[in-house]
């Protein structure tokens, strides 16, 4: 293996699994073994979630121009880990390094987004009456927890754990056994920014890890991105655990092509569209519908489409050639 076997987070610390039970990470560039990520215990989910319920006083109570203070740095280690981090993708979720470029590049962008939050959610205060008025404050849940799936194994963990830290909460994160290795690297970064202990966690298994956050009583909200199937079942699993709770499917996208469209724009958005990220992601158009005499927009996009290939502009570039 490449890595090392793969470790919870939680505590500050990198913590080898008890679990006895451990799944192979392969890259779909060329089904190397990478490492081995263990499907963990219950117990070692509720240490986690200990370890964030004891960091939610202090975090929470830090003034949020504090807390940001720790994502301007992370942001910054980000960059100038550009290079590697754009390699780790590519190699454990075999996207092209183009692709995987972007994601690291879209990663910062968010955390960006993050840093701005002090001027976002300051409040409002409006004067209804003599001596009457409404206020708007913002206040931290406490504990949360995300679900991240395999396509984007750096971005999707970024939608929500900047945001949810910034914010004051702390967090458990279980990514996709398919893809571990870019959210350990993030634990590692965020130490390195100063991320006080305990306030980000991660946790690898699977169902049963899933499950168990979707139950526990010391979570309070959960975000999930993966296939449809399994959203639902995360959404009702924590709503009826009274949590809140945001789940993002998978999409049909369609595409509708008219006889006015640009026949060379069309078939290279339209080839694009379908087979970025090996058509793993949620834009994706699965469908295209096409409307009126478009027969020879249909055969711009075959001739397109025929210079899609496996291994050069479909996944597994690993040199970024």
């Amino acid at each position: 293996m490449k890595y090392q076997r793969v470790k919870n987070y939680y505590g500050g610390k990198f913590v080898d699994s008890a679990a006895t039970v451990a799944d192979e990470v392969v890259s779909p560039a060329d089904g190397t073994q990478l490492s081995s990520v263990p499907m963990s215990t219950i117990e070692e989910l509720n240490a986690a979630v200990a370890s964030a319920k004891a960091a939610f006083p202090a975090w929470s109570a830090m003034p949020i121009k504090e807390r940001v203070q720790v994502f301007f740095k992370y942001r910054n280690l980000l960059e100038q880990n550009f290079d590697e981090l754009t390699s780790l993708v590519s190699e454990e979720n075999g996207k092209t390094w183009d692709e995987a470029k972007a994601e690291v590049e879209k990663s910062i962008e968010l955390t960006e987004f993050a840093c701005s939050m002090p001027q976002l959610v300051s409040g409002e205060i409006l004067e209804v009456s003599k001596g009457v008025e409404c206020r708007t404050d913002h206040f931290p849940l406490g504990v949360v927890a995300s679900i991240v799936p395999f396509n984007f194994p750096l971005m999707v963990p970024n939608w929500t754990m900047p945001n949810a830290l910034v914010l004051g909460n702390t967090m458990i994160m279980k990514p996709s056994e398919l893809v571990p290795l870019s959210c350990q690297r993030m634990a590692e970064l965020l130490t390195e920014a100063g991320l006080p202990d305990g306030v980000f966690n991660v946790i690898n298994g699977g169902k049963d890890i899933v499950e168990g956050i979707c139950a526990h009583p010391d979570i309070e909200a959960v975000s999930f991105v993966g296939s449809t199937k399994v959203a639902k079942l995360v959404y009702q699993q924590s709503t009826h655990n009274l949590k809140r709770c945001v789940a993002l499917g998978g999409a049909k996208n369609h595409l509708f092509v008219l006889p006015d469209a640009n026949p060379a724009m069309t078939a290279s958005n339209v080839t694009a569209s379908m087979s970025g990220c090996a058509g793993q992601r949620c834009m994706a158009a699965s469908a295209m519908l096409a409307v009126g005499n478009v027969d020879p927009i249909i055969a711009s996009i075959c001739d397109e489409a025929r210079k899609v290939v496996p291994g050069k502009n479909l996944g597994g570039d690993l040199q970024g050639s």
